[in-house]
């Protein structure tokens, strides 16, 4: 065994030491590049072999209402690539297998702007809805999915898409706001 894999052992021990303490739960051989910025890490859980590379941002907002309870669940063998910003006030649950590519935006909330006597920046309320992204989906580069949405089962979201409203199973989005452009056939895919 070479002294790059011994080291990287060592490194992988050690983070894994770190991050079991810190977040809400966190599964088997799941790997946490360097650089990447956690707020409220306890609110949140990673499953087993997921992935999450460097310069990724995870925030969870400390709320009363919801205490400590997790609030930002990624299951298994998911991954979030360089540059992944998700902001969690309610509720974000990403599935198994979830591919999520570079610089993509995932958010439950939105701010309230519209009180017409109080300048936007000085309003601290917020609108949420849960966002759920099921089993198999892939999020292409750049895409923004907003609160209140579902992504159905192996859905693809294509790059720099803006999901506004809910993504059947099995259908190809795209656009801002995204809207369908193909079914996935199974019969042809071998489901």
């Amino acid at each position: 065994m070479n002294i790059k894999k011994v080291l990287r052992k060592i490194e992988h021990f050690f983070s894994r030491l770190y991050w079991r303490n810190r977040l809400g739960e966190l599964g088997s051989h799941t790997r946490i590049d360097r650089k990447s910025v956690w707020h409220n890490p306890r609110a949140m859980a990673l499953g087993s072999k997921v992935l999450i590379r460097t310069g990724c941002q995870l925030s969870v907002r400390r709320m009363r209402k919801h205490g400590a309870a997790v609030r930002l669940r990624i299951d298994d063998q998911s991954s979030l690539q360089q540059g992944c910003k998700i902001a969690a006030a309610q509720s974000i649950s990403i599935g198994r297998q979830v591919m999520i590519a570079d610089n993509v935006f995932i958010t439950d909330h939105d701010h309230i702007y519209d009180d017409p006597h109080v300048p936007a920046a000085l309003i601290r309320e917020l609108r949420s809805a849960p966002v759920v992204i099921e089993d198999g989906c892939w999020l292409g580069y750049g895409a923004v999915v907003l609160k209140g949405v579902r992504i159905g089962k192996r859905s693809v979201i294509g790059a720099n898409s803006v999901v506004t409203r809910d993504v059947p199973p099995f259908t190809v989005v795209a656009g801002n706001p995204a809207r369908v452009i193909k079914k996935i056939d199974l019969a042809a895919a071998g489901d």
